[in-house]
């Protein structure tokens, strides 16, 4: 398999409509349904305050819509981290990449059958946190690959955010990270691994 290449830098736009200069920007795509509470979002609300002790300059970004923003928005102003939260409502999949390219982490604390948006992110080169009792264990490879914490913890949270953003660690090296995903998941790869299924 060809060396895969690093994603580009995300265009200076966006950048600018979320007011991300500087920033240290982690990163969720979900549905914020009310009905559907398990993607996390509430939990790194929660965890953001102390995060921010660790990095100031810390915002969230969150991508997508539904009717749980009010509440999530109330939640992070009685934090007082409303100003670090941005909803950035419904993006467009041709714009999905740039805003995975806004982030320094991905970071979803939830429960997934799979959970296809932590390959989206590794593939842009994101460090990836998770929740730990769920179908992620398969695309962050039991841990080799990113970050999986209790998905109702914001102490876990916390603390995983907190080393991801320093970036000492081999799985938040983004050319690393999205060589291991494509290696793993690309189509080349996952035929390999059926084909190795069905004749083994």
């Amino acid at each position: 398999m060809a060396k895969p290449s690093s994603p580009p830098p995300p265009p200076p736009h966006w950048i600018e409509k979320y007011n991300l200069a500087d920033a240290k920007v982690i990163m969720t795509v979900a549905r914020l349904w009310s009905g559907d509470p398990y993607k996390g979002v509430d939990v790194t609300i929660r965890a953001l305050p102390q995060i921010a002790l660790a990095f100031p300059n810390v915002k969230y970004l969150v991508v997508g819509r539904g009717d749980d923003q009010p509440r999530l928005a109330q939640l992070a102003q009685d934090l007082g981290v409303g100003d670090r939260v941005i909803f950035a409502g419904f993006v467009a999949a041709t714009d999905l990449c740039d805003h995975y390219n806004l982030a320094d982490i991905y970071v979803m604390p939830s429960q997934e059958g799979f959970g296809i948006v932590y390959l989206e992110a590794m593939a842009c080169g994101k460090p990836v946190l998770s929740g730990d009792s769920d179908g992620s264990s398969d695309p962050l490879q039991d841990g080799k690959l990113g970050w999986q914490v209790p998905h109702r913890d914001p102490r876990a949270v916390e603390t995983a955010c907190i080393e991801m953003l320093k970036g000492e660690q081999i799985r938040t090296q983004g050319h690393w990270l999205r060589e291991q995903a494509l290696a793993i998941f690309d189509k080349p790869a996952f035929g390999d691994r059926l084909r190795n299924l069905v004749t083994n």
